[in-house]
């Protein structure tokens, strides 16, 4: 039987806390090499302003394809940037086993992941959060992040107010509170930890916004070859750590531009987050500017999906179709 699990019984099955350790685990894993994923594969239909993203991967016991497609006119139907599923498959038999909604999924384990990469490279005083952006991720992010460091001022800019002021609604009703700004700049200013979540093809902050040392950056709204969120300056005098080397270097506009313009190395995104928490390379070291460069990884989905798949069967949750 084919089980479809949508995005409200993905959130109650799996909270962002619960993919914390799963997500470790399967970074550590494909930064040592023994995690299967296929490269992202991307198709931009002709006539359309979009793409869509597909991401194989096989985790045991499962092999997962997520689908993710990233279209700006979504908003015209009032649906997120961001939309996707992840079809999950008994990697022995073959037997179709589930078609979740990979947007929730995304969600949730790219909170987590920065969550980690947070815990790793924040500043261990920082209690001040600028987080710009108000989508899906902004929320994920605020639920994440929450359970790092105990903030004490979070600032939250976007471009959009209406969006901003739900967001903050949403936050307040979860006992997160939000000063919502009127500026990325005002967000980022005095922050210790600085949040990008946008959509944006172009940098969102400007260097001088970012304080000389002690400031982490998570930067993971971006994605392709021309699409960035930080200014080159940021980025060049940062401690860059990314999801995966071979991605980072392929796929992010964030660091692709800088090393076209030379002010960066090859060599100096070559630290996986995987490492860090494997213990083979240092995380923070102090006194410094870190940025993380995520891009989201297809085994993570294929981890979190295999979860959530699990559960699901367990609590008897989801809709059960007779497939083939």
């Amino acid at each position: 039987m084919l089980r479809i699990i949508d995005g409200d019984a993905v959130r109650d099955l799996y909270p962002i806390a619960d993919a914390v350790p799963d997500m470790a685990a399967a970074l550590i894993d494909f930064s040592a090499g023994t995690a299967y994923q296929h490269p992202r594969v991307t198709l931009e239909p002709p006539g359309h302003d979009g793409r869509v993203l597909v991401m194989p991967a096989a985790s045991g016991d499962v092999l997962g394809l997520k689908l993710l497609s990233m279209f700006p006119r979504a908003g015209e139907r009032g649906l997120p940037g961001v939309q996707g599923l992840v079809i999950l498959l008994d990697a022995v038999h073959g037997e179709p086993l589930a078609v979740i909604d990979g947007t929730a999924v995304t969600e949730i384990r790219t909170a987590a992941v920065t969550a980690l990469a947070t815990d790793r490279l924040a500043p261990a005083g920082a209690r001040t959060l600028g987080l710009i952006g108000a989508g899906v991720q902004a929320r994920g992010h605020l639920v994440g992040l929450a359970k790092v460091r105990p903030w004490e001022s979070v600032k939250l800019y976007s471009r959009s107010p209406d969006r901003s002021a739900a967001l903050a609604k949403w936050a307040q009703d979860r006992d997160i509170d939000v000063e919502v700004v009127g500026s990325a700049r005002a967000a980022a200013q005095g922050a210790q930890v600085i949040c990008t979540v946008t959509s944006a093809s172009e940098p969102v902050i400007a260097d001088e916004d970012v304080a000389g040392g002690d400031v982490h950056v998570n930067a993971i709204g971006a994605f392709g070859p021309t699409w960035r969120e930080l200014p080159s300056a940021l980025v060049a005098r940062s401690r860059i750590v990314v999801d995966s080397r071979g991605s980072a270097l392929r796929e992010a506009g964030d660091l692709m531009i800088p090393l076209a313009e030379g002010v960066i190395t090859e060599e100096d995104a070559s630290t996986e987050i995987g490492e860090i928490l494997a213990g083979t390379r240092p995380g923070r070291e102090g006194g410094e500017v870190t940025t993380f460069v995520s891009l989201g990884l297809p085994i993570e989905d294929v981890v979190a999906c295999d979860a959530i798949y699990r559960r699901a069967v367990e609590q008897g949750v989801g809709h059960e179709v007779r497939f083939p």
